[in-house]
């Protein structure tokens, strides 16, 4: 079902409660694990700045971003982003925010790992590139 009004958002400081942890846990099942099992929720999360996005009181996603200074510039990574709001594609509202919010903390750039084939091609069509492969093999 399609809103008949739109709908207003807002985005707050998150934590990490049961709650979060619970609506993080999906972005970090083993078919979107970037790490090769190397990596943890909880780790991830501390490191990065968590945030929750809510309509009418109701928090329907949440995100974490951690800021890299780099030598020539900086870069922010969407570390773990999880949410739902049926009729809404979270995708398209969202990263165009974040996107500004990068820029706005002084981000030269946005970047994100991810499995999800369907996100990289959403991605593509929205002007993000595809910058490298990972590879990785296990001792």
């Amino acid at each position: 079902m399609v809103p008949s009004t739109p709908l207003t958002a807002t985005v707050e400081p998150g934590r990490l409660d049961d709650a979060a942890r619970a609506a993080y846990a999906k972005a970090f099942d083993v078919r979107r694990d970037t790490t090769g099992g190397l990596g943890d929720m909880e780790t991830c999360l501390r490191q990065g700045r968590l945030f929750d996005v809510k309509v009418d009181g109701q928090t329907v996603a949440r995100y974490a971003l951690e800021f890299v200074q780099c030598d020539n510039g900086a870069e922010v990574f969407i570390t773990a982003a999880a949410g739902d709001m049926p009729g809404v594609d979270l995708v398209a509202t969202l990263v165009p925010y974040i996107a500004q919010q990068a820029g706005q903390a002084g981000a030269d750039a946005i970047t994100i790992n991810t499995r999800r084939r369907g996100l990289v091609r959403k991605l593509q069509r929205a002007g993000w590139s595809l910058d490298a492969f990972v590879m990785r093999k296990k001792l």
